[in-house]
């Protein structure tokens, strides 16, 4: 359920995103660390599942940690580095998530696989 929040969310910021950047394909590798900070904190707050496999154990309240990482942070290169370890780990899925929600803003039915052809 909080993954459907998600994508409603996701999908408010992609057409903010995509108004204020003519010409983009919806690829979140082009986008600037600050809208990759925010897709990120939009998915682990939706995405509690995901905290065991990012935080580090001995975090304890990871609510708490994920919120003064990307809120509150004090921009120091401690927090620079694990927000984008973060971002690299979270990356496959961002993009994937990214690219069907630029799809569904804009209407792009996607392409059929190539296989499906007759005779192939």
């Amino acid at each position: 359920m909080r993954i459907l929040q998600f994508e409603d969310r996701l999908d408010d910021m992609v057409a903010s995103y995509a108004n204020v950047n003519n010409g983009w394909d919806g690829d979140v590798i082009d986008c600037n660390d600050y809208v990759k900070d925010r897709l990120c904190f939009q998915f682990l707050l939706h995405a509690e599942s995901w905290w065991d496999d990012i935080l580090p154990s001995i975090i304890i309240n990871q609510a708490e940690f994920i919120a003064k990482l990307y809120d509150n942070s004090d921009a120091s290169m401690l927090s620079n580095i694990i927000r984008g370890d973060i971002y690299l780990y979270l990356e496959d899925r961002l993009r994937e998530m990214v690219q069907d929600s630029f799809n569904r803003v804009n209407n792009i039915k996607p392409e059929p696989f190539a296989g499906y052809e007759r005779g192939q």
